[in-house]
């Protein structure tokens, strides 16, 4: 069991790497943000909305892969026997999901704060929303099964 549970944390660890460049670089932001084909005008303040909500996902990313990463080594050392190795990753799980936590509440503070009109948990922020709870969904499983 404990190979199939390393393959999997590292098909999720290099998908989230993956999805977090990509936000970061401004791509994929149709994950995180609809964009209003009818308000043509208005094309530049979605774009540095998306932008924005792009950025904090990222954020989000970053902490799921970094959890999902000190999972991935502390099965390792557990599974080798090196439970000096398994400690210190444990304690780093604990850090890392402290962080997943808190850039949730702060895309959440940012959005719920946000002056747009169309970001009261509307359609954009349905998509981000969903993007965030597959992340907590898997980051679950992840913990339960490990």
């Amino acid at each position: 069991m404990g190979l199939l549970q390393i393959f999997f944390a590292v098909i999720f660890g290099c998908a989230s790497l993956f999805v977090a460049f990509q936000l970061m670089n401004g791509n994929c932001l149709q994950l995180v943000y609809k964009y209003d084909e009818k308000a043509n005008h208005q094309k530049q303040q979605q774009d540095v909305k998306a932008k924005e909500i792009g950025m904090l996902a990222c954020a989000v990313t970053f902490a799921f892969f970094a959890t999902d990463a000190s999972l991935l080594f502390y099965e390792i050392g557990r599974s080798m026997g090196i439970y000096e190795m398994a400690q210190i990753f444990s304690i780093a799980c604990d850090i890392a999901m402290v962080a997943f936590l808190v850039t949730i509440v702060r895309l959440y503070l940012k959005l719920i704060g946000s002056k747009d009109p169309k970001a009261k948990f509307k359609s954009s922020n349905v998509r981000v929303t969903i993007f965030v709870l597959v992340q907590c969904i898997l980051l679950s499983v992840m913990a339960v099964v490990f």
